[in-house]
């Protein structure tokens, strides 16, 4: 019963991101960034480089475009020393590129560690799950057996029934004076395995994330009167995996007044939408990204920001940091001029402002 269970996740980042977090492993592989990178313990040929930190590891706050870029973009005077040491060539990857490669490096936190059916047990156990839910077909009376829950084809499945439930648990707690049992991303992953090795059922090892904009209105219309303004989630998520928001889901019930039902198919598109949430970040403040342009120098080179109206993202930054901003660089080193730190908050911001005046918005 301690076996580990693992799921193997294709993201449809097409989808998700306007990117395909599988090219973005191809690309960096192309770039040879795994030379001196790996990512989680494997690098070129399968070798584990220990140049540099893994590239897998989870980072705070998150792998979000605008943490990366920032990351990348104050990176970039050191590495580009490193490749002219070690003889290597800079990556030269594209906007759309950096926009696949990061798309990678979040889907890599879609899951926690492999499932262990074991520890799923113990969590039932430790919640004193059954008292109400029986490990066999003995049902106690107050709740059906495990073995005769909703079959679980992914975790998913058990955000859902426990969103649903949630009102008649609450309801039954309160009859038996039990206290409210918190969950953790993990403990979801590892009651699926448990569930589904007492059920008999096939892991559901392959399978996509709907599109987020289909999550949307159905956000809005179930979560959107409360979780707005200083409460966005936007705001308040990080570094967080899609179960940790399913938990987040569960336990946040208990505090609600009403729980209102939705469908299965419902539950999965709310979750893809509020993952891509804590993907794109809080929005840019325009004034502050303009007051960034100043404070940082940008406007020594760059006295008409707006003129060629193009549209700027994290990607598209970092792009440049990776490529003409190499020959800039040396540039501002014959002026004495230092290389700008950019937090993620002032790309966020930055990209705020530059696209203030894009004639195409």
């Amino acid at each position: 019963m301690n076996r580990s269970v693992g799921w193997i996740v294709w993201l449809v980042s097409s989808y998700i991101w306007a990117a395909d977090a599988r090219n973005g492993a191809l690309v960096l592989e192309q770039q040879g960034c795994q030379q001196c990178h790996a990512v989680r313990g494997q690098g070129l040929e399968h070798e584990t480089p220990v140049i540099a930190r893994d590239l897998g590891e989870r980072l705070a706050p998150t792998y979000g475009p605008h943490t990366l870029a920032s990351a990348l973009w104050n990176h970039a005077p050191a590495m580009w020393a490193e490749f002219s040491a070690r003889g290597i060539t800079p990556p030269a990857a594209t906007e759309s590129e950096w926009r696949d490669l990061f798309a990678y490096f979040y889907s890599l936190q879609f899951f926690e560690p492999p499932a262990e059916v074991g520890r799923g047990k113990q969590v039932l156990e430790s919640k004193h799950c059954t008292s109400c839910h029986s490990l066999s077909r003995a049902a106690t009376g107050r709740g059906p057996s495990v073995v005769d829950w909703a079959q679980m084809d992914d975790p998913v499945t058990l955000v859902y029934q426990l969103w649903n439930h949630a009102s008649s648990m609450k309801n039954a707690f309160a009859r038996n004076k039990i206290e409210w049992k918190t969950l953790t991303g993990r403990d979801l992953v590892d009651l699926t395995a448990y569930v589904q090795s007492i059920q008999n059922v096939v892991p559901n090892r392959q399978f996509s994330l709907p599109g987020p904009e289909s999550g949307k209105p159905l956000f809005d219309a179930n979560c959107g009167l409360c979780h707005r303004d200083s409460l966005s989630l936007a705001m308040n998520l990080r570094n967080k995996t899609w179960m940790d928001i399913g938990a987040g889901i569960w336990n946040h019930s208990q505090k609600m007044p009403a729980v209102r039902m939705v469908a299965s198919d419902d539950m999965r598109k709310i979750l893809a939408y509020v993952w891509q949430l804590q993907y794109d970040g809080p929005p840019g403040n325009r004034v502050l990204g303009q007051k960034a342009f100043i404070e940082k120098g940008c406007m020594e080179c760059h006295r008409s920001p707006f003129k060629d109206g193009k549209h700027i993202t994290a990607f598209s930054i970092v792009a440049a940091a990776w490529g003409p901003a190499r020959y800039a660089h040396h540039q501002m080193l014959e002026r004495g001029l230092p290389w700008p730190n950019l937090s993620p908050a002032d790309v966020s911001n930055l990209v705020a402002f530059l696209n203030s005046r894009d004639p195409a918005r």
